[in-house]
């Protein structure tokens, strides 16, 4: 994901898709009660929104963070990648999905100009998987690298 130089701004929508999690992860139970529904699966991603500012500086581009839930962990990414195209975007990915009980979190770096996902118990460990999986694809995140969206089996 490419902005140019400078800082990011950092917008998180978190834009919940492909049945919304109060429709998709929750059903009521024969007594009323509502029960939650094991098998969801969730993506998180990002997009580069350009020129937000208005100036033709590619440093005021702005990177945000989407999430969406859907039956299956493709169905699930490919909603993030069109609420994403959908608001505007470009460069949109599905940086990480998942359909177990884990954190997952999409990661970038303003100074390498880098995204990537990453999964595990915690956000932190899911920011250190994204940093060792962006090295071990020789394009490593910079010192720089923050959390731009996140999800977590409890959110």
């Amino acid at each position: 994901m490419a902005s140019g130089r400078g800082m990011w701004v950092i917008v998180t929508a978190g834009v919940l898709v492909g049945g919304v999690l109060s429709g998709c992860s929750t059903s009521e139970s024969p007594g009323g009660e509502a029960s939650v529904a094991e098998d969801i699966s969730v993506a998180v991603g990002t997009g580069e929104f350009t020129d937000v500012a208005g100036d033709d500086d590619p440093a005021t581009n702005t990177i945000v963070g989407f999430k969406a839930t859907a039956p299956t962990n493709d169905e699930a990414s490919a909603e993030v990648v069109k609420a994403c195209e959908d608001a505007g975007g470009v460069l949109c990915t599905a940086d990480e999905v998942t359909n177990d009980n884990v954190c997952i979190a999409s990661v970038a770096s303003d100074a390498t100009d880098v995204v990537a996902g990453g999964a595990g118990a915690t956000v932190e460990d899911a920011k250190l998987d994204a940093i060792k999986k962006a090295e071990d694809n020789k394009t490593p995140l910079g010192p720089d690298a923050f959390v731009v969206i996140s999800a977590c089996p409890d959110e």
